[in-house]
């Protein structure tokens, strides 16, 4: 049962930081979309090419293809990716794009295919939210820029790196363990 403890664990995680994750990849009000590197988005895409078994219903509502799930030979590449990511998890932009760029080498055009279907999916139901939250005239809970990365809209104590659950590194590492594990774990099936 450690399968099922460890992706207990990764879809807290993921839980816990999603708003930040959708908010960074979201536009905010009107504008266009920003494209930026987290470690909570590569997570979030790699979790794509998953058994839903293995993410425990993350992507409720939709169907993913299991020809596009992750090879044993692509997890083995990817494992010293992550890991490396996992010692520096908030890389300069230069890394970062090195980074995504050693993911990407490792991923199918299928699979590549489905992450930009999933985007669109995800910015439609993030625009429809915030039409409903403001013709109803409330805001949007979650979707402020920036808040959960220590950015704009995070409190000085978020931005200091004090909030109750670590700072921002010890998350994304902790993050980065968990999904590492869950890797570990398919590779051995």
């Amino acid at each position: 049962m450690i399968n099922a403890r460890v992706t207990a664990i990764v879809l807290a995680i993921l839980a816990a930081g999603g708003a930040g994750v959708w908010a960074q990849a979201a536009p905010g009000p009107g504008g266009p979309l920003r494209r930026g590197f987290s470690s909570q988005i590569l997570i979030a895409q790699l979790s794509l090419y998953l058994p839903e078994e293995a993410t425990r219903a993350m992507y409720r509502g939709f169907t993913r293809d299991p020809a596009l799930f992750l090879t044993k030979d692509q997890i083995a590449k990817l494992l010293p990716i992550l890991q490396a990511l996992r010692d520096a998890p908030l890389p300069t932009p230069s890394k970062a794009k090195q980074v995504q760029a050693e993911v990407d080498a490792q991923l199918t055009a299928g699979q590549k295919a489905e992450w930009a279907e999933f985007q669109k999916k995800m910015q439609a139901r993030i625009e429809e939210f915030r039409q409903r939250m403001a013709a109803s005239g409330g805001g949007a809970p979650g979707m402020t820029d920036g808040g959960a990365d220590g950015g704009p809209g995070a409190s000085a104590r978020e931005q200091a790196g004090g909030s109750p659950s670590g700072t921002l590194l010890q998350r994304r590492q902790r993050q980065l363990d968990a999904f590492i594990e869950v890797l570990r774990i398919r590779l051995k099936q």
